[in-house]
């Protein structure tokens, strides 16, 4: 007779894996004695602990395996658990296979965005500009996206519903609430006045900023500055509010202020 230690070393499951195998009816012991409880088993149960490790390791769960290595088990149940399980594997490797498309579609984005920005990174000053804008603020950097799409409709919409040749998008992290100011805008002349329906809005110079472009549209704007930032770090510099994303027939260019991040 085995103990429990002696059946967890031979099949290498654990005690506490046979314990619980036990609870859930998969595993009797042959005898417990009844004085401290202690589990005896017989040396060939240890076929039905690897039967049971196998099993576990296709996926089938442990109810699903009660019935498998049931005695009394029929040919239709056979066929039924088989079935369910194959579904639930087919599903499995849908969600893995779309889940694989996303972090390859994340490597090539910032592949793409760290080619670009090697090759087209400029410091330079940010001039001024006037801008005709709407704006609404977000808790954070994964809102984004969403406050984008809303404001760029309104926007369309209140210029006459067509595409807009070319659109400023800013975001302001530098209120101190932890939230940041999202904005869709046209830039407009000095004398110029604000189309119905939006704000004017002065966006200040930046005497030392960086600007990247791509000659098409990102497929993360997320990424696009995380390639930024990458870049700067050799000249000990990183990008600070206010962001610009400019959108227009030529592609889109990311602007930004740089602030030192060492001596």
């Amino acid at each position: 007779m085995l103990t429990i230690g002696d059946l967890a070393h031979r099949t290498g499951v654990s005690r506490r894996m046979l314990r619980h195998w036990e609870a859930e009816g998969l595993l009797v012991p042959a005898t417990v004695d009844p004085s401290n409880s202690y589990r005896r088993y017989q040396p060939a149960q240890a076929g039905r602990v690897h039967a049971i490790a196998a099993l576990r390791s296709l996926g089938f769960g442990l109810e699903q395996i009660g019935d498998l290595l049931d005695p009394r088990l029929t040919t239709g149940r056979l066929l039924d658990v088989l079935r369910t399980h194959e579904q639930e594997l087919a599903e499995r490797v849908a969600a893995d296979q779309e889940s694989l498309g996303e972090v390859r579609r994340r490597l090539r984005s910032i592949e793409r965005g760290l080619l670009m920005t090697t090759q087209t990174l400029q410091l330079h000053p940010l001039p001024a500009r006037r801008l005709a804008r709407l704006a609404t603020e977000v808790g954070d950097e994964s809102e984004i996206g969403h406050a984008v799409a809303a404001l760029t409709e309104r926007l369309c919409a209140l210029l006459g519903g067509g595409a807009l040749a070319a659109i400023v998008r800013t975001y302001d992290a530098s209120p101190g609430d932890g939230h940041i100011e999202v904005a869709v805008a046209v830039e407009i002349a000095d004398d110029e006045d604000a189309p119905p329906g939006l704000d004017v809005a002065e966006l200040a110079a930046a005497p030392q900023a960086a600007s990247i472009s791509y000659d098409q549209a990102v497929e993360s704007e997320a990424d696009a500055w995380l390639a930024l930032d990458a870049a700067l770090e050799p000249y000990g510099l990183a990008t600070t509010s206010v962001y610009r994303f400019l959108v227009s027939g030529a592609g889109v260019t990311l602007q930004a202020p740089v602030v030192a991040t060492r001596d």
